[in-house]
């Protein structure tokens, strides 16, 4: 069963306003077992409008509309939505009452231009708001396009399409779609499960290729890859008429993702890299200390502040802004002579004098290093940020290059993962996993 959602407003299209509403309405209708197939976003263009309404109806069971239904000129849902399925407007008095009523109890009169809020194409239905003056509209129109009670039985409104137009205001439109739209959506027959997994360690094009036939088209589950951050999530979507059945091919498929991709798989659901790393940290007692260079730039002491707890764990964080010259060295008390380091070339050396010097000041296990950058222009007119992450233990220290080309703050932040999700790896399997520098 499909749906679509479509949101009005020229406000939208020109980019002054974001549209978070039709992100709300896909998660609702998701966890209803509905597909939702499309989002469309129109500009205040009655022709657009118009094409696009009965376009929807005809392709899906179900189609919210949000927005267009103000007092003003430009606001042309209603009007829109009479002409694209051949109905009149006509006003609904029980509305006009309402909105009247809810300007006399703001104190103030009603404007005439209001009056029009409460007209509704002929062979519709009120979509009463509690919120403010703007009422919603329900209506069904067959395969057709001709008008159908609201209150079809199942069997005959499944061949049309169940139409609902709210407010664009999210703080209007969410009470109204969970008081007077949710209850008259047509049951979907399909139960829903969804599940999440986070991984790190490679791309888009490897997870794929590692997942193999998972990722196939009309598989069910589904398995749908997205990138952000460095990061690689996993959607299982899982359809089915019983919930055990749903329940059962999404953890079939879950637990198949974890064998193919192995330690790369990190968390399920929402957590972050490092959330799970300071999880594992206070789990094993163990604490940490960071000094960062340019490399990540207070990313890891960010990600490490963001909740008070972690103080138990992290035990001193120190941003060096530019090169690791003799000031900051001697603020973190290195002795002088390892101040002589080449830092571009030996800057393992220079990591494991200053990891040595913070874990015994500190008192820590371990300490996440990285290095300054630098950029190298390539021939090919392409520049190269180089830099290294490092893990330091009480017995050994690793370093990793994590060089790349594009964005500083991508960069830095596939950089801090990097070093999180090695000290990560290494606590899991005590010893230091995948290909370092030494």
């Amino acid at each position: 069963m499909f749906a679509e959602i479509i949101a009005i407003g020229s406000e939208l299209t020109c980019g002054s306003k974001l549209d978070t509403n039709s992100q709300w309405l896909s998660r609702e209708l998701e966890s209803l077992g509905w597909t939702v197939m499309r989002h469309t976003t129109l500009a205040d263009d009655m022709e657009a409008i118009v094409g696009e309404f009965r376009a929807a109806a005809s392709r899906a069971q179900v189609v919210l509309i949000t927005g267009g239904l103000g007092p003003t000129l430009d606001d042309i849902t209603r009007d829109a939505l009479a002409l694209a399925f051949d109905q009149q407007l006509v006003r609904d008095h029980e509305s006009l009452q309402q909105i009247r009523a809810l300007f006399e109890a703001r104190g103030r009169e009603m404007p005439e231009r209001n009056v029009r809020q409460a007209d509704r194409p002929q062979h519709s239905d009120v979509l009463p708001n509690s919120c403010g003056t703007a009422p919603g509209i329900l209506m069904r129109v067959s395969s057709d396009g001709d008008a159908m009670s609201v209150t079809s039985d199942v069997q005959q409104a499944s061949k049309g399409c169940l139409i609902a137009v709210m407010p664009g205001v999210p703080a209007e439109m969410r009470p109204m779609f969970e008081r007077h739209v949710r209850p008259v959506l047509l049951e979907s027959g399909v139960v829903l499960r969804r599940a999440v997994i986070r991984t790190f360690g490679f791309g888009e094009s490897d997870a794929e290729r590692m997942l193999g036939d998972l990722t196939a088209r009309g598989r069910n589950p589904e398995v749908g890859i997205t990138a952000s951050e460095a990061v690689i999530s996993l959607w299982v979507t899982a359809r089915s008429e019983s919930v055990e059945e749903a329940e059962r091919l999404s953890s079939e498929t879950c637990q198949l993702i974890r064998e193919r991709l192995g330690d790369a798989v990190y968390a399920d659901g929402d957590d972050e890299l490092h959330d799970v790393l300071i999880a594992i940290l206070k789990c094993k007692n163990r604490s940490l200390a960071l000094v960062e260079g340019a490399t990540t730039g207070g990313q890891l002491a960010m990600w490490m502040s963001e909740n008070g707890s972690v103080a138990s764990v992290v035990k001193a964080a120190m941003v060096i802004p530019g090169g690791w010259d003799a000031m900051a060295l001697r603020v973190l008390g290195v002795d002088p002579p390892a101040l002589e380091i080449d830092q571009q070339e030996d800057w393992l050396t220079l990591a494991t004098v200053v990891s040595e010097k913070i874990r015994l000041n500190y008192n820590v296990d371990f300490v996440l290093l990285s290095s300054p950058f630098y950029d190298e222009p390539l021939d090919s007119g392409v520049v190269i940020r180089r830099g290294h992450v490092a893990v330091s233990t009480a017995d050994e220290i690793r370093s990793f290059d994590v060089s790349m080309s594009g964005n500083l703050a991508i960069f830095r932040q596939r950089a801090a993962r990097t070093a999180v999700n090695r000290l990560r790896l290494m606590i899991k399997h005590e010893f230091f996993v995948g290909n370092a520098d030494q």
